[in-house]
């Protein structure tokens, strides 16, 4: 039986002499992997449409759960321009790295797949450099909310105050605690967490990618956040991820 999605190919391994197996995160099956046979010695048959990044419509023979064959595709969109930029390539690499730690599963995904292509989209055509460290936080914050582990930042994770002012961000409660409950709080890896970086890590899974050039943030603030949000995701996934 015949299948059809569209997916990103979020990593190439070689098999034998001349296969490969792709594995695509999809829009209708989550992530799936697929054998590619002659991969490697026929370039026709793939249209360019097996590097990691491309956006395709692939058609299969067998069940997408059991490891199906990749009859053909189709390229959607294969990021030319990302591919010129090396920094643009470690930020794709750093986004597709967390899909594939995080959305391992033949699960449907839409939202997630949608914020993947979306991001990418958005790396390539961004010219300016210090943005990219922005878009790879707000995918991280993003990314979290959709799978279920958004910090909590609104309250205390403690006693629910609403103050609105500095607050320590404790990895094991997995959000802040307010000065009253921080003291009482028995924890090692706090993080002063200021009201701008609080607010950025609240909003961002409501931030309009479409709005994109509109969002802006220090870098001083965002570089801070960037590495406790992934501290914080390896801390509760037990999972080591990339910057």
């Amino acid at each position: 039986m015949n299948y059809s999605s569209k997916g990103i190919v979020i990593s190439v391994e070689n098999f034998g002499e001349a296969d490969r197996y792709i594995q695509f995160f999809t829009k209708d099956w989550g992530m799936i992997t697929t054998l590619a046979k002659s991969a490697r010695k026929s370039k026709r048959r793939y249209v360019g449409g097996l590097d990691l990044f491309c956006h395709d419509e692939i058609f299969l023979k067998g069940d997408p759960k059991e490891r199906p064959y990749l009859n053909e595709l189709t390229v959607l969109n294969s990021f030319p321009k990302l591919r010129e930029d090396l920094d643009k390539v470690l930020i794709a690499g750093r986004i597709t790295q967390w899909v594939k730690k995080l959305a391992n599963t033949a699960t449907p995904m839409p939202s997630i797949y949608s914020l993947l292509g979306q991001s990418l989209a958005l790396i390539e055509k961004e010219t300016k450099p210090e943005k990219l460290e922005l878009l790879n936080c707000i995918f991280k914050l993003k990314f979290l909310s959709l799978i279920g582990f958004k910090p909590k930042v609104d309250t205390c994770s403690k006693c629910e105050s609403e103050e609105d002012i500095e607050g320590i961000f404790d990895m094991s409660s997995g959000g802040i605690l307010c000065q009253s409950c921080a003291p009482k709080a028995n924890f090692t890896d706090g993080f002063l967490l200021h009201p701008k970086q609080r607010n950025l890590i609240n909003v961002a899974d409501h931030l309009r990618l479409t709005h994109w050039d509109d969002i802006e943030f220090a870098e001083s603030l965002l570089i801070p956040v960037n590495r406790l949000m992934t501290q914080f995701a390896s801390f509760h996934t037990q999972i080591k991820l990339p910057l």
